[in-house]
């Protein structure tokens, strides 16, 4: 059920919740999307061919699905600014206990790029007056990182275990820390290290137990408990993890369902 408004549609959901959410006909858009935002809220980007009409119905008939993403998004939705953030200067990796300076060194460059130079100092170079530029720069920069860091603890962990696992991904997501998936790949968020050593080693003893365990039952706990004997206070703590990630390293200003 649904009712227009000036400038937003309002929508119903099948729990009964009411959101309203605005429409934005892009020419670049080739099918309909949907956006979560903290500052704008629930966004539909369409093709500029796509009936008004139809619109409506195809948002409508994912009544369910956008209210799962609703409740994921408001979880995480004080973690994501609404203002610009400043380039960061410093920060501090707790995982690996590292600290790290930032020099933004400007050149003809219309990309920006960050590397190293010299160990505990990184440099970003290029279009540096785009803000966020530097800051996806810098995301790149720490997807890299964690890949060599996190792929390394997962295997110095696996191994004398005795668990196998098919391939590493390290992933930059918004409300995921980590996933296994069926196939015995799993993935880990490159933010972790923003987490202290203890919780990385709960999450990824928490996503190795998932290659004998597929769901959360009993006996995935029991082995969780005998791999990290503090699982269930670590499990508590990590509710209010996010807290501990810059905004910077927050992909985006929003969630794209």
């Amino acid at each position: 059920m649904v009712r227009e408004a000036v400038d937003r549609v309002e929508l119903v959901l099948p729990d009964g919740r009411t959101i309203d959410y605005a429409i934005q006909v892009s020419p670049k858009a080739r099918s309909l999307r949907l956006k979560l935002s903290a500052r704008d809220g629930m966004v539909v980007v369409a093709p500029p061919n796509l009936d008004r009409q139809k619109l409506v119905a195809l948002v409508t008939a994912k009544g369910d699905w956008i209210g799962e993403r609703i409740a994921g998004f408001d979880a995480v939705r004080h973690l994501i600014p609404t203002e610009p953030v400043a380039r960061p200067q410093t920060f501090d990796l707790p995982a690996l206990a590292e600290f790290w300076r930032v020099e933004y060194k400007p050149t003809r460059s219309r990309t920006v790029g960050a590397r190293i130079d010299p160990p505990g100092r990184i440099v970003v170079a290029g279009a540096v007056d785009d803000v966020e530029a530097c800051h996806a720069a810098l995301r790149r920069w720490l997807a890299r990182h964690a890949t060599v860091t996190l792929s390394r603890w997962l295997a110095n962990l696996a191994e004398p275990a005795d668990l196998r696992y098919t391939d590493l991904a390290i992933k930059n997501q918004r409300t995921r820390w980590g996933s296994c998936s069926t196939t015995g790949r799993i993935s880990l968020n490159c933010k972790l290290l923003f987490l202290s050593r203890d919780l990385v080693r709960y999450v990824i003893w928490h996503e190795l137990c998932h290659l004998l365990e597929r769901n959360h039952s009993e006996r995935f706990w029991m082995h969780l408990r005998h791999s990290e004997p503090a699982a269930d206070s670590l499990h508590g703590r990590m509710r209010d993890a996010w807290k501990a990630v810059p905004s910077w390293a927050q992909r985006g200003a929003g969630l794209v369902l």
